[in-house]
């Protein structure tokens, strides 16, 4: 499962009981929040931050999430004039934890536009152009990393969710054909089947198996080293047979990879590895 990093804040609405605000750092799931369609706010000195309304919350609450940046999240019917005050009176913890997301993530993908893309799973390195009179390149997943591939991207390099859009595509359709025949190779080696395979880009999960027997694998993938990939499609493949974690499904999945747990403990921090502007991509 793919964790996003974020920092957390609950502030009462004006009808609550006053409370103190706690502050500090860890891991949260993306899919555990239900926005509404997001507005763009101004914050003071040119900063931004993504204003949703939850039917769910019961307070506001300040995030600052892997590649969405500051998120402020407010329950239906609070007052949107007193957001920004809020939001300022806070700025000191919300430009500490920019600054800290921003240092966990590769210094490839903090720039803009993206130079360079890593794509450890297959071990190639790209170089990004942009051509607005060319179309994408492909890059052939058996590409060694000794060779620098060439990506070129016909669109506005400033125009980000375009440009994330496009890598996206783009990457996907690697996974594709990189992940499909991965995991129909080790599905033949360890006696397991599945009904089909979708290659998706979940924000909070590396891969999911449903009862029919269909895998979901996310795109981002690409970005990990081949163990974790190796370990994410065997996690979903034992789920073919548990689709709990019981000891049962530990028992399968480390008669098939003894160092299970210790791979799976790597995964917490794994997605600091995919540019945290993929989440623009729509």
């Amino acid at each position: 499962m793919s964790h996003q990093t974020s920092f957390d804040f609950d502030e009462p609405s004006p009808t609550a009981e006053p409370r103190s605000a706690p502050g500090g750092t860890g891991d949260e799931r993306m899919a555990q929040v239900a926005p509404q369609p997001a507005v763009m706010a101004p914050l003071a000195a040119s900063l931004d931050y993504d204003l949703r309304v939850s039917a769910r919350a019961r307070r506001m609450s300040l995030r600052v999430v892997h590649g969405r940046g500051l998120v402020v999240t407010i329950p239906r019917g609070y007052p949107r004039r007193d957001v920004a005050t809020v939001v300022e009176s806070h700025r000191d913890w919300v430009l500490e934890a920019l600054a800290d997301l921003d240092a966990r993530t590769p210094v490839i993908y903090r720039q803009w536009p993206p130079q360079r893309l890593q794509l450890a799973a297959i071990g190639v390195r790209v170089l990004v152009v942009f051509d607005r009179n060319a179309g994408a390149s492909q890059v052939p997943p058996e590409t060694s990393i000794d060779k620098e591939q060439v990506l070129v991207l016909d669109c506005d390099a400033d125009d980000r969710p375009a440009v994330a859009t496009a890598i996206a595509r783009w990457v996907k359709g690697l996974a594709k054909a990189h992940l499909s025949v991965l995991l129909k190779r080790l599905a033949d080696k360890h006696g397991l089947s599945f009904r089909r395979v979708s290659i998706r880009g979940q924000r909070s999960l590396w891969g999911s198996c449903s009862s029919s027997g269909t895998l979901s694998l996310n795109y981002k993938l690409m970005f990990l080293r081949p163990e974790l990939v190796e370990y994410v499609l065997l996690h979903e493949l034992a789920h073919t047979r548990h689709m709990d974690h019981s000891a049962a499904f530990w028992a399968t999945l480390e008669a098939m990879l003894p160092n299970a747990r210790a791979i799976d403990a790597q995964l917490a921090d794994a997605d600091q590895r995919v540019p945290p502007w993929l989440e623009l991509a729509r």
